[in-house]
């Protein structure tokens, strides 16, 4: 981020409202269910199975990447997700409200830096996609059928979603790369 102390102060603080807000939005239904309705050893099993992803390099999600073009994931609605999350449209545009120079990146080094961002949020993305999708295995295994509904939409919204928009920043991002060499 660039320009200031005060404008990045300002981006972060924006960035967290906004990753607060989704992250309640996401986590109620998942804890919830956890809590109320499954046994501790499942949780605790689907962790183990869920957070080693986040080990794995950055080419396993290179390979998971859907297109290799923005115009597919603008088809499927990313666009629209940006608009509402970190360094996304609405944040932009409030602290360039109060800071009209404001820019996420300047150089080759912020760019790059934001690419690494990227993969490690789709990342935690991922592993938070897969603990999600076995607990809802879980409840439709354990006849709990409008929970499993629930927590395929959370599990939409809160980890599909992320994911290809982060998989969408990937391409926008070497595309400033290339033009700042």
């Amino acid at each position: 981020m660039t320009l200031n102390k005060p404008a990045n102060r300002l981006a972060t603080w924006y960035n967290q409202l906004s990753n607060v807000f989704w992250s309640i939005l996401g986590f109620t239904p998942i804890g919830y269910f956890c809590y109320v309705r499954m046994e501790p050893g499942w949780i605790y099993l689907f962790l183990a199975l869920s957070l080693p992803v986040v080990l794995l390099p950055h080419s396993f999600y290179d390979k998971m990447q859907i297109g290799r073009t923005t115009a597919v994931y603008e088809r499927m609605g990313v666009r629209i997700v940006r608009k509402f999350t970190q360094d996304g449209d609405w944040v932009n545009r409030l602290i360039r409200r109060r800071f009209p120079k404001y820019k996420v990146f300047d150089s080759y080094p912020s760019i790059r830096k934001h690419l690494r961002r990227a993969y490690m949020i789709e990342k935690v993305h991922f592993a938070f996609f897969l603990f999600f999708l076995y607990a809802t295995i879980y409840a439709l295994v354990n006849g709990y059928f409008l929970w499993a509904l629930l927590l395929t939409v959370a599990n939409l919204g809160f980890n599909v979603y992320p994911n290809l928009l982060q998989q969408y920043n990937r391409l926008r991002l070497r595309q400033l790369m290339r033009r700042a060499q």
